[in-house]
C-alpha cells in the first residue's frame, strides 16, 4: 500500500474517483485520509488488536478543514496509536465515554448522590445541600463527565462564590462528599477535591441585639401568625436553637417538673439536653395549651414543624421598623432632643441566642454555666452512668441562670416605651 506525506498540497491536490480513494501516510502508520466519489475529504486511522488475524478497524478523525488540519489530525492519530500500543481499544473506550456522559455527567450524578448518600447520611439537611449544589455547581459544571473534572473546574464553581464565604465553604463541604463517594465506588480515578482546601468560610458572626431591638422583636411576634410569633419568643426565653424549638414535641415537655428534656436525636451535638422553663417559658407554654402528643408549633397541616422562615423574618423586620422607631421618638421627646431616623441594622434569628448568652454573662452566669444553658459540653460525649449524670449537672444553676435572663427580658418588654432605656451590659442579677 503506497503512502504518502499526508500536507495540505497532497490533500488539495488529490481528486475524487469512481470509489472511495485512499491515501496513507508516510509518518504514522494507520494515518490516513478517504477522498469519496463526491470530493468528501476525511481523516481517519486503521489499526487492529490482536495481530495478523485480527479484524481491522477505522476510527473516524474528522472531516478535512478547520479545526481538523492534516498536523491536528496527525496529532489525533498519534493519540490514538498510543493507545492501540497499550493494547486499548478506541472504540471501545468511546462506547465506554458516551455511557459515561450519560451516567455520570455531573447533573445526572448529583441525582444519583442525592439518593444513594445525602439522604441516607445527611439527615434533615440532605436538601439543602442538594439544592447547594444545583444552584451553585451545576450551573458551571453542567453535564461534564465526573471522571473529566478537575481542580480548575472546581476553583471556577468555588470562585463564583468568594463574596459568599459562608456558602462557598458548605459548596465545598458538599462537592467534597461527593467526590468522596464517587471515589469509594470507583466512579473516578482520581478525586479533584483532595487538591483544594477548605474555603476559610465566613467570619464569626458577633452581631448583639440592643434593648430597643429585643423590645421590637417580642412585640412584633405578635403580629406574626401563629405559631410564628410563639416560635420567635421561645427563641428569645429559652435561647436554645431554631430547628431545635420549631421541631419540639408535646412528649419532650414535662410539665409537672418545669422541664423540656430535648433528645439528643435532635440536638446539633447529638446529646441529650434538660433545659429548666422559667416563669416567662411556661407562661408561653400556658398560652399554647399543653397537650400530651403531636407538635408544640405545628404548621397549618398540624402534621409538620412550623417552617418557612425566610418570610416569617422578612414579616418580623417590617413589624419591628416602625416599634423601633416609635421607641427612638418616645426617648427624644423625653430627654428634650430631636427626633432622628432609627437606622436599621440586619440580623438574624440566631442572633437572639448570641445576644442572650452574651447578657448571661453580663449578669454575673458562670462560664460553665452558660455553656451548659446551651448545650455546649467539654470534653466530648459521655455514656452510661455519667452521662445520666451529665445529664442532671448544672441543672439547679441553668434553671437559675434562664431565670435571670427571663427577669431581663420581662423589665424590658414591661417597661414603659418613654423610659425604656435599660442598658443590658450594666444589668447585674
Amino acid at each position: 500500500m503506497a503512502s504518502i506525506k499526508l500536507t495540505k498540497r497532497t490533500i488539495d491536490a488529490t481528486h475524487p474517483g469512481p470509489g472511495d480513494v485512499f491515501l496513507w501516510d508516510d509518518e504514522l502508520a494507520g494515518f490516513g485520509l478517504k477522498v469519496t466519489p463526491t470530493g468528501g475529504k476525511i481523516f481517519l486511522y486503521q489499526y487492529r488488536l490482536g495481530g495478523r488475524g485480527s479484524k481491522t478497524k477505522r476510527w473516524t478523525i474528522g472531516r478535512y478543514g478547520a479545526p481538523w488540519t492534516p498536523e491536528k489530525a496527525r496529532t489525533e492519530g498519534k493519540r490514538l496509536a498510543g493507545l492501540v500500543d497499550q493494547g486499548r481499544d478506541p472504540m471501545v473506550e468511546r462506547k465506554e465515554r458516551l455511557r459515561v456522559e450519560q451516567t455520570k455527567g455531573f447533573s445526572t450524578y448529583v441525582e444519583t448522590f442525592s439518593a444513594g448518600y445525602l439522604e441516607a447520611d445527611w439527615g434533615k439537611s440532605w436538601k439543602q445541600a442538594k439544592r447547594q449544589l444545583e444552584l451553585h455547581a451545576v450551573p458551571i459544571l453542567g453535564d461534564r463527565p465526573l471522571p473529566d473534572i478537575g481542580v480548575e473546574h472546581i476553583n471556577e464553581v468555588l470562585d463564583a462564590l468568594r463574596g459568599r464565604p459562608g456558602l462557598q465553604r458548605s459548596v465545598w463541604a458538599v462537592l467534597s462528599s461527593l467526590f468522596r463517594w464517587a471515589d469509594k465506588r470507583d466512579d473516578i480515578d482520581r478525586n479533584p477535591m483532595v487538591k483544594i482546601s477548605p474555603p476559610t468560610g465566613a467570619k464569626a458572626r458577633k452581631r448583639i441585639l440592643s434593648p430597643d431591638e429585643l423590645v421590637a422583636c417580642w412585640r412584633a411576634s405578635y403580629q406574626l401568625d401563629d405559631p410564628r410569633g410563639a416560635l420567635v419568643r421561645l427563641l428569645m426565653i429559652t435561647l436554645q436553637r431554631r430547628s431545635e424549638v420549631a421541631g419540639l414535641p408535646w412528649v419532650e415537655m414535662k410539665k409537672q417538673k418545669s422541664l423540656w428534656h430535648l433528645d439528643a436525636a435532635r440536638s446539633k451535638n447529638k446529646l441529650d439536653h434538660l433545659i429548666p422553663l422559667s416563669q416567662l417559658a411556661l407562661a408561653e407554654i400556658d398560652a399554647i395549651g399543653w397537650k400530651t402528643r403531636g407538635l408544640v408549633l405545628p404548621s397549618s397541616t398540624g402534621k409538620t414543624a412550623v417552617s418557612n422562615f425566610s418570610d416569617m423574618k422578612a414579616a418580623l423586620d417590617e413589624a419591628m421598623k416602625p416599634i423601633l422607631q416609635q421607641l427612638a421618638d418616645a426617648r427624644a421627646d423625653e430627654n428634650e432632643e430631636d427626633r432622628y431616623e432609627v437606622e436599621w441594622k440586619d440580623w438574624r434569628l440566631h442572633d437572639l441566642r448570641r445576644t442572650g448568652i452574651t447578657n448571661l454573662q453580663a449578669l454575673g452566669i458562670q462560664i460553665e454555666v452558660t455553656e451548659r444553658v446551651i448545650n455546649h459540653h467539654q470534653g466530648g460525649e459521655a455514656s452510661g452512668i455519667r452521662g445520666i449524670y451529665n445529664l442532671y449537672e448544672y441543672l439547679e444553676e441553668k434553671g437559675q441562670a434562664l431565670e435571670a435572663w427571663s427577669a431581663l427580658l420581662q423589665s424590658l418588654i414591661s417597661a414603659p416605651i418613654a423610659s425604656n432605656v435599660v442598658r443590658l451590659a450594666d444589668r447585674r442579677a
